[in-house]
């Protein structure tokens, strides 16, 4: 048995212990939790593109009572699109037939964007950036249209129902990332979307903290087994604070 072989395994028993805690829990310890991994997805994901917000600005962005600063009103705006996506993504989870289209993608994307209402939301991006933060081979933009509907029909194809549902998500988000079809916040649509895939499978969020920045960007461009690794590893974190949670509340109550 190979080292991912057990690494899963090992995930497997810790979500099936997490699920039935889940399953025992009440919907406002449930509603905590998620609001909890809400915030963690938000702030990583935030910094493995780069950008710095502290917990003081999330919470400030997401509390409706809060009063904001004029000036802070574009950082808000963009941290209260973000959890739009991710409940979103929530949504797509479990939609009872979930079939992948281009339009999906392009939903994930117009959350994202900079102009949601302008031109660039959702369309390919006709370009390779000459400064961008990921350093892997991306896909001419001639062959973007072309790569994402092959991506499609391989994610509508039931060939794969076999595989273990985690290496099946990086395999995804692998090459979505080598795909990289929007411009912008394509690394944020990608792992958006890999989470929604996750929990539709039972899993939660697979949060890749800051501090694994280099070492994503690096199993992106160099090896699909070391993204399973570190995205077996942040899922097992999830679940680990999870079940944390769930412990201390239950005994608390």
């Amino acid at each position: 048995m190979d080292s991912s072989s057990e690494a899963l395994e090992r995930l497997n028993t810790k979500a099936n212990k997490v699920r039935q805690r889940m399953v025992n829990a009440s919907q406002e310890m449930i509603a905590n939790l998620w609001n909890q991994l809400d915030l963690s997805a938000i702030y990583h994901d935030w910094a493995l593109e780069g950008q710095v917000v502290s917990p003081e600005e999330l919470d400030a962005a997401l509390d409706s009572r809060a009063v904001t600063d004029a000036a802070n009103m574009p950082l808000c705006g963009t941290i209260r699109s973000h959890k739009k996506a991710i409940d979103f993504s929530r949504e797509v989870a479990v939609r009872k037939d979930l079939t992948f289209t281009a339009t999906l993608f392009k939903e994930f994307h117009a959350f994202y964007c900079s102009d949601p209402e302008g031109a660039k939301t959702g369309r390919y991006r006709k370009e390779i950036p000459l400064h961008r933060a990921y350093f892997h081979e991306i896909c001419p933009p001639d062959k973007i249209s072309v790569s994402m509907r092959k991506l499609l029909e391989w994610l509508n194809d039931p060939d794969d129902a076999e595989r273990h549902p985690v290496e099946w998500v990086t395999d995804f988000h692998y090459r979505f990332m080598h795909i990289f079809p929007f411009a912008e916040t394509s690394g944020k649509v990608g792992r958006t979307m890999m989470n929604a895939l996750l929990i539709r499978h039972g899993y939660l969020p697979a949060i890749i903290h800051a501090t694994e920045r280099q070492r994503y960007y690096e199993a992106i461009r160099q090896s699909q087994e070391e993204l399973l690794a570190l995205i077996i590893e942040s899922e097992m974190s999830s679940m680990d604070a999870a079940e944390k949670y769930l412990r201390s509340t239950a005994i608390a109550s």
